[in-house]
């Protein structure tokens, strides 16, 4: 398939699903759902195509029914916004101000510049618009949301391993839009969602078994390290502090996930969970990294990362990646100019010491707003708790789908808090 024929696609869908949520209002709850379903079920055949090329106007294709679905939610609710969440609003809007200054003013004005800040501006409002529809939405019907958002999990894994078994694709990534890293962190992040439902009644133990065999093994076939770590600490951090039952049930799952690495997929994963292994070693005892290692450019582009910090310290070096290269070469000749796959690092190089500050007082307001870990929705948490891990092995923190999901799960955890009170922003 051409890449304008995916432009197409994508254009025409979105532009359909938009209408077809405006049509009636009963589908805005599963906007988040249908966005996904338009990045799976229709491109289920195609093989890989590079997130670099399919783009439109600098943004990823495969982002735009997200942000599509997110602004549908604009037009059939009022956007009101609980006086509990208003320090939160703040900050966004300090985050904002703070990074288009450094960003447009320090950086320079240029199309990559704004675009990258502008996407920021969007993933808000995608996130304020859920935090205000889910707020007000029957908990019954957010139920079901949750359920089909489960579903449409389970089924994308089902697809990406029949993608791989079948050779259409080299892994078993559902999304061939979207690089398996971006699909591994809304796959790990949705997982906690399953043992939600089986607490809730809504899944039996026979599913709960079927869904996380299915889902370890389209990650273990994935061969992403990240989504495998990312998985089994959701698993283990939602079953950590209860009863010794919950436990073994863990022990269960984690000895699920060493069968499956040790019986097929054993030649690409055992290999990268040793290449880390080794990386670690060799740190710990503070020897030398060697080019023939294969995490030499890994370390590498951290160790740069470290070196942009120090130089651009307090305001850092602007958003987005053309500010970042070129503080990348103001410290170092190595070759290959990117980030250095750690959100916290390349944020930090990027917004300083004053701008990450504020984006993380940002995030630890919305782990706030999401319901306690003594809840019935403990996974919303936990949630929170495996992008957190994973953003420390890659940068992900853009895509619409982490936005409209927390915003989702914001909006529902407002059904375990007892504040009514609101304050009107847009009417």
């Amino acid at each position: 398939m051409k890449l304008i024929h995916l432009q197409i696609y994508f254009i025409l869908s979105s532009f359909l699903l938009f209408v077809f949520v405006l049509s009636n209002k009963r589908r805005a709850p599963f906007a988040f759902g249908y966005a996904l379903a338009l990045n799976i079920f229709p491109l289920s055949f195609m093989s890989y195509f590079s997130m670099d090329i399919a783009r439109l106007a600098s943004i990823p294709l495969a982002y735009i029914p997200m942000m599509v679905a997110g602004f549908s939610l604009f037009f059939v609710t009022k956007l009101r916004i609980r006086k509990e969440y208003e320090r939160l609003l703040l900050f966004c809007f300090l985050f904002l101000l703070y990074s288009f200054i450094t960003t447009m003013f320090l950086g320079g004005f240029t199309f990559r510049n704004f675009a990258y800040w502008f996407a920021w501006g969007v993933n808000f409002l995608i996130f304020w618009a859920a935090v205000s529809f889910f707020s007000s939405l029957d908990i019954k019907i957010s139920h079901r949301v949750i359920k089909y958002t489960v579903i449409i999990l389970v089924i994308g894994c089902i697809i990406g391993i029949l993608r791989y078994v079948s050779g259409i694709s080299l892994d078993a990534n559902f999304m061939p839009v979207v690089n398996k890293n971006g699909t591994v962190v809304f796959v790990a992040m949705s997982f906690p969602l399953i043992f939600y439902l089986y607490s809730s009644r809504v899944m039996s133990k026979t599913l709960l078994i079927t869904c996380v065999f299915v889902i370890m093994l389209n990650i273990i076939l994935i061969f992403s390290r990240s989504g495998l770590i990312g998985c089994l600490w959701g698993g283990l951090l939602y079953f950590f502090r209860f009863s010794f039952k919950d436990i073994m049930i863990v022990i269960a799952i984690a000895s699920l996930c060493v069968l499956f690495v040790f019986f097929g997929a054993e030649q690409k994963i055992e290999q990268r969970l040793h290449n880390t292994y080794d990386t670690a070693t060799y740190l710990y005892e503070g020897e030398e990294i060697t080019s023939d290692m294969q995490d030499f450019n890994r370390l590498n582009l951290i160790y740069c990362s470290f070196n942009i910090i120090e130089n651009n310290f307090l305001f850092g070096t602007g958003l987005g990646l053309e500010n970042y290269r070129k503080a990348f070469h103001k410290v170092t000749n190595y070759g290959i100019d990117s980030k250095a796959h750690n959100f916290y690092l390349s944020y930090f190089a990027e917004l300083g010491l004053v701008g990450f500050s504020i984006l993380m007082v940002l995030l630890a307001y919305v782990f706030r707003s999401l319901a306690p870990m003594k809840s019935e929705c403990r996974a919303f948490r936990v949630s929170f708790w495996v992008v957190a891990l994973m953003m420390t092995m890659n940068e992900y923190i853009l895509v619409p789908e982490v936005w409209f999901y927390f915003g989702m799960l914001v909006g529902i955890s407002s059904f375990y808090k007892n504040t009514k009170k609101s304050v009107a922003v847009w009417d």
